[in-house]
């Protein structure tokens, strides 16, 4: 009887061929289990088997103990600047806004079928209570001459508009016409007269002028005496009440789908404008970070399995979401071969390596 340690040391070359030979074989049973793995029930079975082992092992490891502050807010601003300004997310601005307005204009159901009233009351009282904010609003705008001029005029016209109204009236009453006619014409003289290169009326105007920064001050002023908390809050109630019942449809109809369209493209612009300032870059690169590091703070202690839970992403979602998503590219990758090639690909290193031909040969070669 021949020793087969014997036949290799004597035929090398018989051996080497019969080594490949079965690692060939053994390539081909291996990717054959592996296509069947990720084929049909087996597959269904598969992924709820491995979603299993992951989260197991997940439950033992907390966010904390394998994720780096310094690496995961790199990870996350990068991603944030990269996603932003990708070809695909800046192709889809503008059709994306003319869906949604479409998607809106079509909409049946009523603002307040949509959205719930009692959300709107919280949100309504909140903002209503921010009393430092509209105060430094109403002090930005008496700080600005344009609004300042602004309401010196819409109180000028608004007077006018009273006096006019009155004077109407007045006219309507016997002797009174004549009166209002000979003062006007007096008016009209005096206006006339100069004083040095200006008109009177010219003066007048410049009165007005010298005037809008006290206007808008006293605006401002019984802005805040009649504007009250009850008031506002009353006024936004009222007003959300008043189109509750409206479609959304309808609301959305007083914007047309090309000035959504315009907005949305404007509204980008300033976005990669933003972005591409390196102090716009900076301050999105800190709102970033800032905002990683408070989630590492509130989760470092928190395992994975329960942070994917919290996160609205467990283990029935998980397995939904691959048997859902994963099968219709299976089948086409199966369809046309690419399945087959990239699980060969992968496998074939391993049978063709030193070592395990050597483990081959010293199995004695194919049974």
């Amino acid at each position: 009887m021949t020793d087969p340690a014997t036949d290799r040391a004597t035929h090398p070359a018989t051996e080497t061929a019969a080594s490949a030979d079965l690692a060939d074989r053994l390539l081909d049973a291996q990717v054959a289990w592996a296509l069947g793995e990720l084929t049909g029930e087996r597959f269904a079975a598969v992924v709820a088997e491995d979603v299993d082992r992951v989260l197991e092992v997940a439950a033992t490891l907390r966010l904390g103990d394998v994720v780096a502050h310094d690496d995961l807010v790199a990870v996350a601003q990068r991603l944030a600047r990269d996603v932003v300004t990708s070809p695909v997310v800046l192709g889809l601005t503008e059709p994306e806004a003319g869906e949604v307005h479409r998607t809106l204009l079509a909409e049946e159901a009523t603002l307040g079928e949509v959205v719930d009233r009692a959300d709107v009351e919280a949100l309504v009282q909140r903002v209503v209570a921010m009393h430092e904010v509209r105060d430094r609003v109403l002090d930005g705008l008496v700080e600005s001459p344009a609004t300042a001029q602004l309401t010196a005029r819409l109180v000028s016209r608004i007077v006018t508009d009273v006096l006019t109204q009155q004077r109407s009236r007045a006219e309507k009453v016997p002797g009174v016409s004549s009166l209002l006619s000979l003062g006007s014409g007096a008016v009209s003289r005096v206006g006339k007269v100069g004083v040095g290169d200006y008109q009177l009326d010219k003066l007048l105007g410049d009165a007005v002028g010298a005037g809008a920064q006290f206007t808008m001050r006293r605006t401002t002023a019984i802005v805040r005496e009649v504007v009250t908390d009850a008031v506002l809050h009353e006024v936004a109630l009222e007003l959300f009440d008043l189109q509750a019942g409206r479609p959304v449809g309808e609301l959305v109809a007083v914007v047309g789908e090309d000035d959504v369209v315009d907005l949305a493209t404007r509204g980008r612009a300033v976005l990669d404008g933003l972005l591409d300032r390196e102090a716009g870059a900076a301050l999105a690169d800190r709102l970033v970070g800032a905002t990683v590091a408070r989630f590492l703070a509130e989760h470092a202690t928190t395992d994975l399995a329960t942070l994917l839970d919290d996160l609205g992403v467990g283990r029935d979602h998980l397995v939904d979401l691959v048997r859902t998503l994963a099968p219709p590219v299976l089948d086409a990758a199966r369809e046309s071969g690419v399945l087959e090639h990239a699980v060969r690909e992968r496998l074939a290193p391993f049978w063709a390596s030193a070592e395990v031909r050597a483990l081959l040969g010293a199995a004695g070669g194919p049974a």
